[in-house]
């Protein structure tokens, strides 16, 4: 219970934004399943990218794919919880496509990048990984998730998939056992990594804003069998499950 405390009551948005944001699509998501996760090196945003020897031919974009009808899911709606009413997530669900997923807090070390200090993060392999600087469940702000979608159980290989698509419900459970209920808004084409690191800032940036409606945000690489690209996943915040 301790861990969970803390999180929830450490002024979390104090971490300088330059500082985790250089860290936020961290290489820990992407690479292959033969091969550990890539070091930190002096691009960390500027992630590897793995040739596949066989690629699936299956694997789509997720804009191939048509938009689903809704499932119907009781909730109340509510306002947004505040910083300290909301809690850590710890499980993900998207009962149309039977992701479920575990959600930890991730971690992050500190490097030195052309002389300057700054962060890498690092996705858990066995869950989805809640970046502790972003919002709680069903509180105000963004809540964000990034997910392998090679390494480990991959939890996350359904967006790179293209199987997340809009109207789709998540269900995102909190520490303290309360079930959020938000619904898929936007996925977004493929987005190639870029080598330049200004323009990776810029992206990031964007993904980490904490302004605005309450939202839950996805993060992880594309395609399935290798990474060149990311998938960003937004989902608008409805209320609570009855």
């Amino acid at each position: 219970m301790t861990p969970r405390w803390s999180l929830r009551f450490t002024p979390l948005y104090t971490i300088p934004l330059l500082l985790v944001v250089a860290g936020l699509l961290v290489s820990g998501c992407f690479g292959s399943r033969s091969a550990p996760p890539p070091p930190a090196t002096n691009t960390p945003l500027a992630l590897p990218t793995v040739t596949p020897t066989a690629p699936r031919a299956e694997t789509t974009t997720p804009s191939e794919t048509a938009t689903p009808t809704p499932l119907a899911f009781e909730y109340e709606p509510i306002a947004a919880l505040t910083l300290t009413e909301a809690a850590p997530p710890v499980k993900l669900q998207i009962p149309e496509i039977d992701l479920d997923a575990p959600v930890t807090p991730m971690g992050w070390y500190i490097t030195e990048l052309d002389g300057q200090r700054t962060t890498q993060w690092t996705v858990p392999e066995k869950s989805a990984g809640w970046h502790p600087n972003s919002a709680g469940a069903g509180a105000a702000g963004n809540v964000i998730i990034s997910g392998h979608q090679l390494l480990g159980d991959a939890v996350f290989a359904p967006l790179a998939l293209g199987d997340v698509l809009p109207g789709q419900i998540v269900l995102l459970t909190d520490a303290d056992g309360r079930v959020f209920v938000y619904r898929v808004t936007e996925v977004s084409d493929p987005l190639p990594i870029s080598t330049n690191l200004a323009d990776e800032m810029v992206l990031g940036r964007q993904v980490m804003e904490q302004t605005g409606p309450p939202r839950l945000t996805m993060i992880t690489g594309w395609p399935d069998f290798t990474t060149t690209h990311r998938v960003i996943v937004v989902a608008e915040f409805l209320g609570i499950a009855k």
